[in-house]
């Protein structure tokens, strides 16, 4: 009995899990993944999604160091430094009930994808910011 138990804990940490990380996924990202049907297709899917959205964020990046002084271009290499480290472990400690599995790649990528939407937010509000 008690291994049932400890057995729907972990589905359910599962299932939240999995809730909470396409929940917060882009809407354009989740059409791109409608026809993505079995495992090895998903894994692919996010890694496609991950990709386009880093691709968002190196373009956010440039374009905020483009209006900082020399200074504080070196404060945000540092800060995006720290923060790559922190999302990075983060993620993978998220993932890490997927270790081994088949969805590890689609769980890690899934929240590698939704930090670095929230990054690009942020990059992108302190550009607006800076533009006032």
């Amino acid at each position: 009995m008690q291994l049932i138990k400890n057995n729907l804990k972990k589905m359910s940490g599962i299932a939240l899990f999995s809730v909470g990380l396409f929940a917060t996924a882009q809407a354009s990202a989740a059409n791109a993944c409608d026809n993505a049907y079995t495992q090895a297709d998903m894994n692919k899917c996010t890694a496609t999604e991950l990709s386009a959205e880093d691709k968002k964020l190196n373009r956010s990046y440039s374009d905020l160091q483009r209006l900082l002084n020399s200074s504080e271009k070196k404060q945000l290499k540092t800060v995006q430094l720290a923060w790559i480290d922190f999302r990075d472990k983060a993620c993978k400690f998220s993932a890490r009930n997927f270790t081994g599995g088949s969805a590890y790649s689609m769980a890690l990528n899934g929240c590698l994808t939704t930090y670095t939407h929230q990054r690009r937010v942020q990059l992108d509000e302190e550009i607006q910011n800076l533009k006032k």
